[in-house]
């Protein structure tokens, strides 16, 4: 008897950021859908563990939870990791609880930070004309 490994083929056309699944939203997936910004409607708020590498520790941290076009969520979420997310969720969905947050739409966009390319949440309020990605 001989212990032979489980293979597969890989997708030729499969993505090789699709190797490795971000777990959060970012900018390479952006680049992907060719898009700069998305709108998208806030599902939920949920505090994970995350490895923060600056201390090396895992940190608690919010996470936000998005619906798709069609009211499902994205498996990924956007890692709210500055006080400029926050306050823009502030500021775009007129909030001062998370739960005041869930249904609001916002506009996600790919910004600079320091040369590089990052996410960021527009401050600016989304208007009702604008359709969910």
């Amino acid at each position: 008897m001989t212990n032979q490994p489980t293979t597969r083929p890989a997708d030729p056309d499969q993505y090789l950021d699709d190797l490795f699944p971000p777990r959060f939203l970012n900018v390479a997936q952006f680049t992907r859908w060719k898009v700069t910004e998305l709108i998208v409607e806030v599902a939920e708020i949920q505090f994970e563990d995350v490895f923060e590498p600056t201390t090396r520790k895992k940190d608690s941290m919010p996470v936000l939870y998005i619906r798709n076009k069609s009211g499902e969520i994205h498996d990924q979420g956007y890692l709210l990791k500055t006080i400029a997310d926050k306050d823009a969720l502030k500021a775009t969905c007129q909030a001062t609880t998370v739960g005041q947050l869930i249904g609001k739409r916002i506009r996600i966009f790919i910004s600079d930070w320091r040369g590089k390319p990052v996410l960021r949440i527009d401050p600016r309020p989304v208007s009702n004309g604008s359709d969910p990605e």
